[in-house]
């Protein structure tokens, strides 16, 4: 009688392994076909509930960008067990979410229980990196370096981190043992070029500059890199052949319609040097410096009265720069949690400078935390990507990549966003 009972229970056990295996080829034909919310139904109403259920959920949920449901379902797969896979997937989705604390939190318990896990180390090091927390960073990527000698991006980070801390000599130093490791770098290639500008060392500024636009054409910083030395050698032609080609990519920026502006106001222009200046007053209407140029190109023009106009928007817009201390009060109500207060001092910081690319990357990642429309952190994220996209990589890759999930979301719930 054992015997016959214990056979039944294997059968049972095989039947219903077998089931929710025939589930899952149904789960990733309804995938294939877009069909997202039939896919979650049918997994909702599985029973028993197991660890690949949850797991397959989490996934599901993370495409569509329903973070904060895919966390649901991963801390439900871990009370099966530990298992090293889902923490990591824990991990990202908490950066993600801007749980930044509990992605550190995760992520060093899994290297304290495993130091020879690099891609976790790796990850925890970048992280870091993103919090400003450079030691902590360097001290990962010293020990990246040594476990695997041959990887770029390892002394790539460990230069990243040491700019945080002003260690600028063996910044240098480690930017050149990225290249030497791989003389396709980009990455290091730019440190390399940004180094020795900081250095003024022009000519091996435009030797890695050239190399970089050689590799890559098409590259904002290096295109930028080049416009902004033609300028300064007062080749203001050769500069605007870059610009042009910045502009062609369809990067907008003060900046760059500043120096298109100025390039023409050199080269006697005013009709197009008016064009750029009046674009960048658009993307930034209290720039004074940019006001202060129109009001420079109207006098020039003998205008006397727009350059009046503008030399007092100008004046107006000098005001002190508090940006600093609100977008520092947003990160300390947002690691309290107290994200309403957060978003008003993350856009207090932003309208007090608009140049500051963090208090703006902030204000998106923390309104995506805390409102259930999207469509508000879409327009924060889409205007981080026009203005800033070249500031930050780290920051540039998670808003690139918000912006196609919020809209493939709203595409799956049949709801159009510009």
């Amino acid at each position: 009688m054992k015997k016959i009972f214990i056979v039944i229970c294997l059968l049972f056990t095989i039947l219903k392994t077998e089931a929710q295996s025939s589930v899952f080829v149904v789960v990733d034909s309804l995938l294939a076909e877009g069909n997202y919310q039939k896919a979650l139904t049918l997994l909702e109403n599985t029973e028993p509930k197991t660890f690949l259920i949850f797991e397959k959920s989490a996934g599901i949920y993370q495409s569509i960008g329903s973070d904060t449901k895919a966390l649901e379902c991963l801390n439900k797969a871990l009370e099966f067990g530990t298992n090293i896979s889902i923490k990591v997937k824990l991990a990202q989705l908490f950066v993600s979410t801007g749980f930044t604390s509990k992605a550190v939190e995760t992520y060093e318990s899994l290297i304290e229980k495993d130091t020879s896990n690099l891609l976790v180390a790796n990850s925890l090091g970048r992280l870091y990196l993103s919090l400003n927390q450079a030691e902590k960073a360097e001290k990962i990527y010293r020990y990246l370096m040594k476990m695997d000698t041959v990887n770029p991006n390892y002394p790539y980070q460990l230069a990243e981190s040491l700019e945080k801390q002003n260690k600028l000599s063996e910044m240098g130093q480690r930017y050149l043992d990225a290249y030497n490791l791989d003389t396709l770098h980009i990455k290091s290639i730019l440190g390399l070029a940004q180094f020795f500008k900081s250095l003024n060392f022009k000519d091996s500024t435009s030797l890695f500059i050239d190399k970089g636009l050689k590799i890559d054409p098409n590259n904002l910083n290096f295109n930028q890199l080049k416009a902004n030395e033609l300028y300064f050698l007062k080749d203001f032609n050769g500069a605007l052949t870059y610009l042009k080609k910045i502009d062609s990519l369809n990067f907008r920026s003060v900046q760059i319609y500043e120096m298109f502006g100025m390039c023409y106001y050199n080269l006697k222009d005013f009709e197009l040097a008016e064009k750029y200046f009046r674009n960048a007053v658009i993307l930034d209407p209290d720039d004074s410096q940019i006001l202060y140029r129109l009001a420079s190109l109207y006098y020039d023009k003998k205008d006397n009265k727009m350059a009046t106009v503008y030399l007092h928007r100008s004046i107006i817009s000098a005001k002190p720069d508090i940006d600093k201390q609100h977008y520092l009060l947003g990160i300390i109500l947002k690691e309290a949690g107290n994200l309403p207060a957060a978003i008003e001092n993350f856009e207090k910081s932003h309208k007090n400078n608009y140049k500051n690319h963090k208090a703006l990357f902030e204000l998106a990642v923390t309104s995506d935390a805390y409102f259930k429309d999207k469509k508000i952190a879409l327009k924060h994220y889409k205007s981080y990507a026009e203005k800033f996209s070249s500031n930050d990589n780290i920051m540039t890759a998670y808003v690139e990549g918000r912006i196609k999930e919020i809209k493939k979301q709203y595409f799956i719930e049949g709801v159009i966003v510009d």
